[in-house]
C-alpha cells in the first residue's frame, strides 16, 4: 500500500523539469510580446518619417495648389548647401531652405511657410539634409558647381525623423533622396 501512494505523487525531479519548462516557455514569450509591442510604436513611427520625406521631396520637385516646383524652374537665382532660390515658368519666386531643423518655403513676397503642412502636428520631427547639405549643384559636364547660372541637375537628400531615429528608442528615421533636372527655358 505504502508503494501505491507514492506511485501517484511528483518526483521532486519532475517538478524542477515542469518548472523548468514553464520558465523557458515564459521567458520567449515574453521576448516575443515585448518586441511585438516595440514594432507596435516603431513601424508606425517609421511609416510617419517616409511618408513626411517623400512628401516633402514631392512639393518641392512638383510643387502643389500654391506653387509649382523645381520641375517647372526657369531660372535658379541663388544656391547653398540648404538654400535655393528659383524663378518658376509661372515668374514666381520661390525659396527652399533648412532652418531650425524645418523645410520652409517662400512664395513670392509671402510669408515663410512649413513643409508639409501637417509636419508642425508631429511632436520630436526633424528635417535635414545629409551630412549638413540638402541641396547638391551639378553642371552640364555632372560636375559640382557652386555657380547658380551654371546648374543643370539638383539632388536632395533629406532625412526625416522623430527623435533619435533609433528602433532601439522606439522611434523613426527615412532618407531619402531625389534628383530634378533643370531645363533652360527661353
Amino acid at each position: 500500500m505504502r508503494r501505491d501512494k507514492l506511485a501517484k505523487g511528483f518526483t521532486f525531479i519532475e517538478l524542477i523539469m515542469v518548472i523548468s519548462i514553464i520558465g523557458i516557455l515564459a521567458g520567449s514569450g515574453a521576448w516575443l510580446m515585448a518586441n511585438t509591442v516595440k514594432n507596435s510604436v516603431f513601424i508606425p513611427n517609421q511609416m510617419n518619417m517616409d511618408k513626411l520625406a517623400n512628401d516633402a521631396l514631392d512639393i518641392m520637385i512638383e510643387g502643389d495648389n500654391a506653387a509649382h516646383g523645381l520641375r517647372f524652374a526657369k531660372v535658379i537665382s541663388s544656391i547653398a548647401a540648404n538654400d535655393l532660390t528659383f524663378i518658376n515658368q509661372d515668374s514666381i519666386t520661390i525659396r527652399y531652405r533648412i532652418l531650425s531643423n524645418q523645410l520652409l518655403r517662400t512664395i513670392g513676397a509671402g510669408t515663410e511657410t512649413v513643409l508639409p503642412a501637417y509636419v508642425a502636428s508631429l511632436p520630436s520631427v526633424t528635417l535635414a539634409g545629409k551630412s549638413g547639405t540638402l541641396f547638391t549643384y551639378y553642371d552640364s559636364s555632372e560636375t559640382v558647381t557652386a555657380t547658380a547660372a551654371n546648374v543643370r541637375r539638383i539632388k536632395m537628400i533629406l532625412i526625416a525623423k522623430t527623435g533619435t531615429g533609433l528602433y532601439n528608442d522606439w522611434e523613426g528615421q527615412s532618407e531619402q533622396a531625389s534628383s530634378v533636372s533643370i531645363d533652360r527655358l527661353q
